[in-house]
Parts: C-alpha cells; sequence; structure tokens
C-alpha cells in the first residue's frame, strides 16, 4: 500500500453543520474496522501490513485500501461510521479527540448518528476538500460531498453556500463550487446498499430527500443489467409520472442479421416492487435497415416510440411501448399502446396504413391520412434515445 498523508490547500471545502441528522450516539475517540468484503489491505503508521480482523483497532497513521469489488467499514466507538468504496484508499490521523480521515482515493459513505461533543472533531479530507464531520450521512468523493439528511454551510475560497438534503456540493474544474440537487442516478451503488440493509436510514432519507433509493435507483438494478445482453441504452423514466420510476432497456443483436433484416432488438420496462423486479414490457423485434427509438409524451404519460424503416423508405413499422392503461397497475396493464405498419409512395405520402391499438386490430383504407395522424399527432416528442443505421449505432445524451 502506498502511504501517503498529505493534504492540498489548493481549495478547502469546509462544511459547518447547521442540522443534524441519523439519530444514535457516538465520539470520535476510537476507530475499529468492523468488517471487509473482498480484498481489503490493512498498514500501521510505519508502512508494516496488518492482518484485517474484525473489530481490528485503526489507530494515527493507519491506512486501509480496497482492491476491485472489494469494501471495508468503519465503526465509530461501535457505531457505523464510514463504508470506504472499491478501489479506494484511506489514511487515519488522530491527535487525541481530533480525528481526520484521508481519502486518499476512492469514495467514502459517512453516517454520524448524532453530533460529536464540543471537544471532539472529525474531518473527512481529499486532495481538493475538507468535510467537518459533527453529526449528519452522506458520502464524499475527490471533488463531491452529497447529504443524504441535514443543512450544511458550504464554503471554498471566498464562496458560501447552503446546502440541504438532497444536495450535492461539486466544485468545478474552473474552482467555482455549485451547489445542485442529485438524483437516485446519482448514488453510488456502494451507498445504495447501505440503505437498502437499513429500513430506518431508508425512511429517514425518504422523509429528508423525498427519494426512495432502494427502490428508486440505478444501482438496484446492476443485478438485472448484468443478466441481459447487448444492452446499448438503459435509463430510470418515471412513464406513469407518478413518482416511481421504470427502467427502461433498449438491446440490439446485430449477430441475428437475415436477407431483409441487420438484426433484432428489444425492448424491456421493468419495475421493483415488494416482490422483486418484474417486466411489465418486454419485446422483440425485427431491425429494419434504419430506424429510432425516442421518448414521447401523451396524455400526460410517457411513451417509447420505435420507428423502423425498410432500405427503400417505401414500408415503416411504428410502435408505442408503454403503460396502456391510466393507473398504474402491474404487467398485465402495459404493452403496445398503439402498433402502426405504414405504406409510403415514392414521392413520400401516405399510401396506405395499418393500426393495432389497445383494443385490438384493424385495418385503415388507403389515403385515409387524417385518421392516421390523429394516430401519430396525439405522441409529442421529448428527446431522442438510439438511432442506427445499419449496424452505426448512435446514443443521444439527455
Amino acid at each position: 500500500m502506498k502511504k501517503l498523508f498529505a493534504r492540498s490547500t489548493a481549495v478547502v471545502l469546509s462544511l459547518a453543520l447547521l442540522l443534524t441528522s441519523c439519530g444514535g450516539g457516538a465520539t470520535a475517540t476510537s476507530m475499529h474496522l468492523k468488517k471487509t468484503e473482498g480484498t481489503v489491505a490493512v498498514s500501521d503508521s510505519e508502512g508494516k501490513t496488518v492482518s484485517p480482523r474484525k473489530d481490528l483497532g485503526l489507530y494515527s497513521g493507519y491506512g486501509v485500501e480496497t482492491q476491485a469489488k472489494s469494501y471495508a467499514w468503519i465503526d465509530l466507538d461501535k457505531v457505523k461510521l464510514t463504508k470506504l468504496d472499491a478501489e479506494s484508499q484511506i489514511e487515519i490521523g488522530k491527535e487525541g479527540k481530533n480525528l481526520e480521515i484521508d481519502v486518499i482515493s476512492g469514495e467514502l459513505f459517512f453516517n454520524v448518528t448524532e453530533p460529536l461533543d464540543d471537544d471532539e472533531t472529525m474531518d473527512i479530507v481529499t486532495s481538493t476538500m475538507i468535510v467537518g464531520i459533527r453529526g449528519t450521512c452522506g458520502w464524499v468523493g475527490e471533488d463531491t460531498a452529497a447529504l443524504l439528511e441535514g443543512t450544511v454551510s458550504v464554503t471554498a475560497g471566498d464562496q458560501t453556500v447552503t446546502v440541504n438534503a438532497g444536495e450535492m456540493a461539486v466544485l468545478m474544474e474552473d474552482g467555482t463550487l455549485e451547489v445542485k440537487p442529485f438524483t437516485v442516478n446519482d448514488v453510488p451503488a456502494f451507498v445504495v446498499e447501505e440503505i437498502s440493509d437499513d429500513s430506518d436510514l431508508a425512511q429517514a432519507v425518504l422523509d429528508a430527500t423525498g427519494l426512495n433509493i432502494p427502490a428508486y435507483s440505478m444501482a438496484s438494478y446492476e443485478e438485472l443489467l448484468s443478466t441481459l445482453e447487448n444492452v446499448v441504452y438503459s435509463e430510470l423514466i418515471d412513464f406513469e409520472q407518478d413518482g416511481s420510476p421504470e427502467l427502461l432497456v433498449i438491446s440490439l443483436d446485430f449477430s441475428r442479421k437475415s436477407a431483409t433484416d441487420v438484426g433484432v432488438d428489444y425492448i424491456g420496462i421493468y419495475r421493483n416492487g415488494l416482490d422483486g423486479t418484474q417486466y411489465l414490457v418486454r419485446v422483440g423485434s425485427n431491425m429494419h435497415g434504419r430506424g429510432n427509438y425516442s421518448l414521447v409524451e401523451s396524455n400526460g404519460k410517457l411513451f417509447v416510440r420505435r420507428y423502423a424503416e425498410s432500405e427503400s423508405g417505401h414500408g415503416a413499422f411504428i410502435e408505442y411501448f408503454g403503460s396502456t392503461v391510466q393507473s398504474d397497475g402491474g404487467n398485465e396493464s402495459w404493452g403496445i399502446a398503439d402498433n402502426l405498419q405504414v405504406s409510403f409512395k415514392a414521392d413520400g405520402s401516405l399510401d396506405h396504413f395499418w393500426v393495432r391499438g389497445p383494443e385490438g386490430h384493424y385495418g385503415m383504407s388507403s389515403g385515409v391520412v387524417s385518421e392516421y395522424e390523429a394516430i401519430v399527432n396525439k405522441y409529442i416528442k421529448v428527446r431522442d434515445l438510439v438511432i442506427y443505421e445499419g449496424e452505426n449505432v448512435t446514443i443521444v445524451e439527455p
């Protein structure tokens, strides 16, 4: 383990707590390695290796380092205080009741459950910032300090801002300090795991931020995503606009091409629930010469629009995936809202089309442009997601 115990003073970010959170009790007098997972190294103040074990005392000059897919939990006087993320390294400095954790690399979750005594201090330090902890909950990276509960005053140089629960202070490249809200997607997976394992903490975070992090975060779908193949796009989208987002997954499989198709696509919409993850939409279709996927809105709900066009340009399929009802039902209430098979004339005008809606399958005669437009115009485009032409794929950033 490379031993470092230095602080960059180019930019100092200090947080003075205004409100406390995450109830319990602690003092900054001692630290112990509570448990480890994977490969974790510990060294003493002389750089000598110390075998990790439960309740190992950590003293001034000690270092802890985690490898890939490895984590370390550290208690503060028997109350869980921090969790070191994978591929992270810290070093501890302690003088009397003054405790300092230097985050040399990676990220650290902290949960101090009660304000420290007046004669105690605890700082989390990175190469660019100092976070003064007295009683709050959140995580720290090199240039970021995010709060799950509490309110803090943040100072960087001559800049002073207030950060509330659900917000993060970010040190920008130009040295300015920016405060902005974070979403469930911004919460690191190793933090999501801690919140998911503690129902009281999850409720406290929900009360403070309005974020149901265990259920509505990209990290909570990591296991599902690891089982899916050929994924080119995934995003949390609140299709029902009810505050409970679903996971959209788009997969493109070019290995299954044919004489008329460039491959097969798969569209899946999933939701976390009490019984685990369930699929609401999971369909596959042939990919024609070119096509795109976009997010559209209709009647206050969001849908995925799938457009696939033949290489000749004279035929296309247009499908709208999402909830087909006005209540937030299960997968029986989700599917294809409208499915159109379209034929165009050589000049690009409409020749004829067939449509299958939630009510069943029926056809339209040629030339009924107004009825065709009545269907496609009820979906208002929000933004593009994925565009392909042959095997050339473009992911459109939100």
